[in-house]
Order: C-alpha cells, then sequence, then structure tokens
C-alpha cells in the first residue's frame, strides 16, 4: 500500500480527538494525540512512500496504531492507495497543464490520470452557433479534449474563418470545422458522426436536437445537448447506451407542463422557424457559463467521480439569474426515439387483461410513495399534491395540477384536480388518484389503435357507436378501434376509440370527471368502481320515473361505518335541515341522494350501503366547506335535483344484501347488468407505460344496450 493524504481534506483539533471533512463527508475520530500523529505522518503520506516503509523502525505497538490509522483513513476516503492506479501515458507536460483536474478528480475517485486520459482521448462532435458555439468549443479545448470537430449549424461569413480563434492548451489538440450540406441528409450526418464518440449541440432549435438524439440512439453514440429558449437553457440529459435518458423524452415531458401557459408552447416546438425571443442577447459571460456546464457534465461522465446531474435529468438555467435546477423526468409514449408501441393482437390483449387480473393488489402507501416520481413543477405528469390556502377542515383539501400530454387547447390556467376527504391522507390519496384517471383518460397513442380496414381484414366482433348508452357526441366515423373486453364473455372485442379517450373527440381539455372511469388498488376494484358510476347515472336518469316517492333513511338508527357516524354529527352542526333519501331503482344498486336545505347535493351509489351513505355525507359536507370558507375549487358538480313528488315522508332503515368482496361483487354486477338487457365492456387505460407500472388499475366501462 502507497498511502496518498487527499488535499482537499481539512482536519482540526476538537476536544478529546480530532475531526476530518473532504468531499465525502466527515469523520470524528478519539485520541487526544491524534492532532499531533496525523500532522507528523501527513508529509509522508505523499504516495511515494509504502505503508512498510513510514513504519519501519517502529516498535509492534505504535506499528499497529499507524496501520489502524491509517486503514481507517482509507476506508472513509481521507486518503487513497496510488499502488492500486491504474496506468496512464499522460506526459509529464500533460500532467502539469492538467494538474487542476486532476486534482479534482482525485478528490472523488482514484486512479485521477487514467480517467483524465479517458476523458481526453474522447472525440468530440460539437454543433452550434454564434458565442455559444466558439464557447463550447474553448470550454472543450481548456478541459484537454484531442480531437474536435465542430459544424456551424447557422453558418455567416463572420464565423467562416472562426477556426484561427481557437487557442489550443497543447500541441496534440485539434480543430477541425466541418460542413453539412443539408440537414436533411441523415446519411451524410451519420457519416460524419461515426468518426466521434461523443456529440454536443448547443442551438435554440429543438427539431434539430431530436434528430440528433434519434442518430445518436441509433449509433449508439453519447449526445448531450444544450437548448436556449428565450430566458432558458436546459442542459441534458445526457443520451447514452448504458443509461436509460432520451432527449425526445424529457423535451416532450417538457412541452406538456408548458401547453396550458399562453405564449410558451410554440417556442418549444419541433418546428423549422426558431421563435427565440429576438431581444434575447446572450453575454460572453452567459455562453461561457452554459458551454462550461455542458462540458462539465461530460467530464463527470468520463471520469466518474459522480453520476452527471444530465443523467436522466434536464437541468433548467435561468440565463436572467444563472440559477440551475435539475428536473427528472420519464419516458414520453408519444417519442419516436425511444418508444415502439406494438399494436397487440386479441391473444395478446386478452394475455395483458389476465395478468392484470392476477397482479398483487397495490398498497395505499405504496403507491402515495410512488407517485412521488411523477411529480415535477417541470417535466412531471403532476404538481406534487399540495394543501395550498385551502381550509382544512372539517375536511381534509388537497390540490394536484396536471399535465397536458396530448397538448389540448384549454383554459389558461392549467387543469387541476381538488380533492377532499375526512383526513389529509385520504384527501391526498383521492386527489393523487383522480389526478391519474383525468391523465390517462386523456392520453392516447394512435400507434396502438387499429383503422377500420384492418378491424374489417380481421372480422373483428365491434360494438359502434350507434349500441353504445349515452355515447359522446361523435366527429369521426369510428376511423379508430380499440380493444376491450366483454365483461359478460371474457372475450376480446373493439369498441370506437373516441368512446374511449376523451382526446379524440375534443379540442379542449375535460373539466369535470368522465363517465365509467376509475381506478382501483386492484382489478377487481377498479372495474367495479366504473360499473358503479354507471349504475349511478342510470339510477338518476330514471328517478322521475318511479310510481311511488322514495323514502327518507333514518340515519340515527343505519348501520354506518365510524367515518359515516362522524359526518353525520359534523353535518348536523354544520348545517340546519338535511335529509337522505334511499333512490335505489330497478338496478337494486344502493343509491342515495344527499339534500341539505331542501337540495340535492350530491347521488352516491356503492354495493355497501354504509360507504354509500359515508360517501354521500362526505360530498354534502364538502359542498358546505366550499361555500362556508368562499373555495369554489373543490365545489361539488351539481346534479339533477329530485322531484318534490318523489320526495317521501316515509323513514326507514335500508338494508340490502350484496356481496362484500369486490370478486363477488363484480360478479352480481355483471349479471345485474345483463338482467337489465345492458352489456359492459371495459378499456385498461394503459397508454402511458410510464404510470401504468407504477398504477395499472386505471378503467373505462362502456354499456351497450344491444344484445352482443
Amino acid at each position: 500500500m502507497q498511502p496518498k493524504f487527499k488535499s482537499e481534506t481539512c482536519y482540526i483539533p476538537i476536544r478529546s480527538g480530532i475531526y476530518l471533512r473532504n468531499n465525502h463527508g466527515g469523520l470524528w475520530l478519539k485520541g487526544e494525540s491524534l492532532h499531533r500523529l496525523l500532522e507528523h505522518l501527513v508529509p509522508t503520506l505523499d504516495g511515494h512512500a509504502t505503508l512498510e516503509e513510514i513504519t519501519d523502525g517502529l516498535d509492534i505497538s505504535r506499528k499497529k496504531m499507524i496501520t489502524n490509522l491509517i486503514e481507517k483513513l482509507s476506508a472513509h476516503r481521507f486518503l487513497q492507495d496510488v499502488s492500486q492506479d491504474q496506468t496512464r501515458d499522460l506526459s509529464p507536460l500533460e500532467l502539469e497543464t492538467y494538474s487542476s483536474d486532476l486534482a479534482f478528480i482525485e478528490s472523488f475517485q482514484n486512479s485521477a490520470a487514467h480517467r483524465f486520459e479517458h476523458f481526453r482521448n474522447q472525440r468530440l462532435l460539437i454543433i452550434g452557433s454564434g458565442l455559444c458555439f466558439s464557447s463550447l468549443i474553448h470550454a472543450s479545448l481548456q478541459r484537454g479534449i484531442k480531437v474536435i470537430g465542430a459544424i456551424m449549424a447557422q453558418a455567416n461569413n463572420a464565423e467562416a474563418g472562426q477556426q484561427a480563434l481557437f487557442y489550443t492548451n497543447d500541441p496534440e489538440q485539434t480543430v477541425q470545422l466541418l460542413t453539412v450540406r443539408s440537414w436533411d441528409d441523415e446519411i451524410e450526418l451519420r457519416d460524419i458522426m461515426q468518426t466521434y464518440d461523443t456529440i454536443l449541440l448547443i442551438s435554440d432549435r429543438p427539431l434539430l436536437a431530436r434528430l440528433l438524439n434519434r442518430l445518436c440512439v441509433r449509433q449508439k453514440k453519447i449526445f448531450i445537448p444544450a437548448i436556449m429558449i428565450n430566458n432558458h437553457a436546459w442542459v441534458g440529459p445526457l443520451v447514452h447506451p448504458k443509461i436509460e435518458a432520451c432527449w425526445e423524452c424529457a423535451w416532450r415531458r417538457l412541452q406538456s407542463n408548458l401547453a396550458s401557459r399562453s405564449g410558451e408552447l410554440p417556442h418549444y416546438e419541433f418546428s423549422e422557424q426558431t421563435l427565440t425571443d429576438p431581444n434575447l442577447s446572450l453575454t460572453r459571460s452567459a455562453a461561457s457559463i452554459i458551454a462550461n456546464r455542458l462540458v462539465f457534465e461530460v467530464f463527470k461522465y468520463f471520469t466518474h467521480i459522480g453520476y452527471p446531474q444530465t443523467s436522466g435529468q434536464l437541468i433548467d438555467i435561468d440565463l436572467a439569474t444563472f440559477q440551475s435546477k435539475s428536473h427528472s423526468f420519464l419516458s414520453h409514449h408519444h417519442c419516436l426515439t425511444d418508444q415502439h408501441p406494438i399494436l397487440p393482437t386479441a391473444q395478446q390483449f386478452l394475455e395483458q387483461v389476465e395478468h392484470l387480473q392476477h397482479r398483487s393488489p397495490i398498497n395505499t402507501e405504496a403507491f402515495l410513495d410512488a407517485i412521488a416520481r411523477y411529480t415535477d413543477e417541470k417535466l412531471g405528469l403532476f404538481t406534487s399534491p399540495d394543501a395550498e390556502d385551502f381550509v382544512q377542515v372539517p375536511l381534509g383539501v388537497y390540490r394536484v395540477q396536471i399535465t397536458n400530454p396530448m397538448l389540448i387547447a384549454g383554459p389558461q390556467e392549467p387543469l387541476a384536480v381538488v380533492a377532499a376527504s375526512i383526513n389529509t391522507t385520504s384527501a391526498r390519496l383521492r386527489a393523487c388518484q383522480e389526478a391519474c384517471e383525468y391523465y390517462m383518460a386523456e392520453v392516447v397513442d394512435q400507434r396502438r389503435l387499429l383503422t377500420l380496414e384492418q378491424v374489417q381484414q380481421q372480422a373483428l366482433s365491434t360494438i359502434t357507436t350507434a349500441q353504445l348508452v349515452d355515447p359522446s357526441p361523435a366527429q369521426t366515423t369510428n376511423k379508430l378501434w380499440t380493444w376491450a373486453l366483454n365483461l359478460h364473455t371474457n372475450q376480446a372485442c373493439v369498441v370506437p376509440a373516441e368512446q374511449v379517450f376523451y382526446s379524440l373527440h375534443h379540442n379542449k381539455r375535460a373539466t369535470v370527471h368522465q363517465r365509467g372511469i376509475a381506478s382501483g388498488m386492484n382489478w377487481d376494484e377498479a372495474v367495479c368502481l366504473t360499473l358503479l358510476d354507471w349504475c349511478r347515472y342510470l339510477t338518476i336518469e330514471r328517478l322521475s320515473a318511479s310510481p311511488h316517492p322514495y323514502p327518507q333513511v333514518d340515519l340515527a338508527s343505519t348501520l354506518m361505518t365510524a367515518e359515516g357516524r362522524h359526518l353525520y354529527r359534523l353535518l348536523q352542526i354544520a348545517v340546519e335541515q338535511f335529509t337522505v333519501y334511499d333512490v335505489t331503482g330497478t338496478l337494486q344498486v344502493p343509491t342515495f341522494a344527499i339534500c341539505v336545505e331542501g337540495k340535492v347535493i350530491a347521488y352516491s351509489t356503492h354495493c355497501d350501503v354504509a360507504l354509500a351513505l359515508s360517501h354521500g355525507l362526505e360530498q354534502a359536507l364538502q359542498q358546505y366547506q366550499s361555500v362556508q370558507f368562499q373555495q369554489p375549487e373543490y365545489a361539488i358538480v351539481p346534479v339533477p335535483d329530485l322531484p318534490g313528488a318523489l320526495r317521501g315522508k316515509q323513514v326507514y332503515i335500508p338494508e340490502y344484501t350484496l356481496p362484500e368482496a369486490w370478486s363477488a361483487r363484480l360478479g352480481w354486477l355483471i349479471r345485474t347488468l345483463q338482467a337489465h338487457n345492458l352489456r359492459a365492456f371495459v378499456v385498461p387505460l394503459d397508454h402511458d407505460p410510464a404510470l401504468t407500472q407504477a398504477f395499472p388499475y386505471i378503467m373505462r366501462a362502456l354499456l351497450s344496450r344491444a344484445e352482443v
């Protein structure tokens, strides 16, 4: 062992010992004489003497003490064993010229010279224009890169002779200016790129970045861009065959978050015409900061001094303040580079459904932990659940903002889900679930849909729009179709895709929850909840058909959950008068109308009477809280009123004998619908694989009255 004390390590005497600190952390060692001992040892810990030579001539006890100290310092990375360094071929001149870079690497890793040499030998292809282009070349030269190829993306006469301005740090460095006749000629680009290991882009053209990202992925080249849009520079991600990161995925996630912000999205679109603010004028210092940050990320990657921040992340540099922040992102379903969905056959679809049916249920705590991966203010699917300024009594209230994955035009304010529940944990869970439902109801990848021609060629079982109960207004004539599961036969069929995916038939975002969409912690629960939503709708539609008034529920005597009983007491305090009517119709699925001050606030449907009442009372209390504290964000969506003639005076205790397990409930609901000449079809909403991995149980159910 040839120990070398790391130059960035500091040590100070403290009470009865010594404290050491460097880039890897701190260490406190006991021993009153340790400070004096270390001061004596440090000059000898220069990497030239072996441990045996350092301890030569000492008695056994002192030799053991020093050996133990050196081993402990080595274990905590305060010194390194230079005898284990990998070989390197750097000349004395190179070691002197790049001594600061070597010292920096050495503070994090062993074999600093070997690691620096690996970085130095990377052949860089730099593409860009203007000050940032020249700054990036200078930064690469200063870091020690030997071979640089440079292409001006937007060449002009003033730049044509810039090669003479690139001053090298040492004789081995070369800069070669290259030309591309046409950026549409991918063969020419591939031929140029083949000579280089790493491609760097500094530009204001997202379309060019997408092209280079795709070519680099195909050729297994390393790629890292910096894209300047108005007052921001977006650096990364570092694209590499061994790293799951794709620039196009990151940029599409960014577009989704900007879609609801007036005027910003056009600057970030993949278009030939750049819309960069003409008033934006980069100074040399700004260009230098962006260029050096880009090169530093490459330097970190090849020297292994810590994973680059651009590995799986996009760095946002504010060009007004030069503050930066890293943002994680997930793959994007529409990415043409990274995502290659396969149109499933009927058999593959049924296998997918069977897998979902037998998959283990999701734990609610695990779901809330997992959803954190999907939240980010710039690149996430959602923002983090936030209580904002909402009053948290008597109900907890949370808000989740949803990204715009399909870039649908909509209100200036981003779409958000606000959910309330009896406690903050339940409110947070409900907000996250509803956000997932809204999001997946919009997301559609048309590569996964069948055309009418494919449906006709394969003679597939089809359910047309005309056969469906309460279909959405069709703007197309069933041009695209998607697989669905017939819950009565367990066979695959196809249904109109526009009846499943909101974004196919609307040019504005949905602001209310769509019918027949629900999620759960397992297959049976999710499908049951979609059918219960339909049962609620059908019951409300048939309210006026009842020949007799609906009875009132004796809430004081009816068996309720602990939460339901608590909500009942809160409502008694909050409002002067409220009544619950049992409006269960011919489907015999328990449904209740909750009336406050004579007005129906909500209808609640569930197989469990206690849960149906609890959910309904919670909605009534939510409406009260919204009005009382003037917070309309979570007001209940208005529902049809219950005619006065159908409000009975009879008070009774509702009792229904229905299954308790979700699987049994599902079977009962299917049989009930079938008995009323209704057929149910369910479609897993899974067109964003990134979210499906964590939360696969988001479903949409369609009903048909026709015999199929």
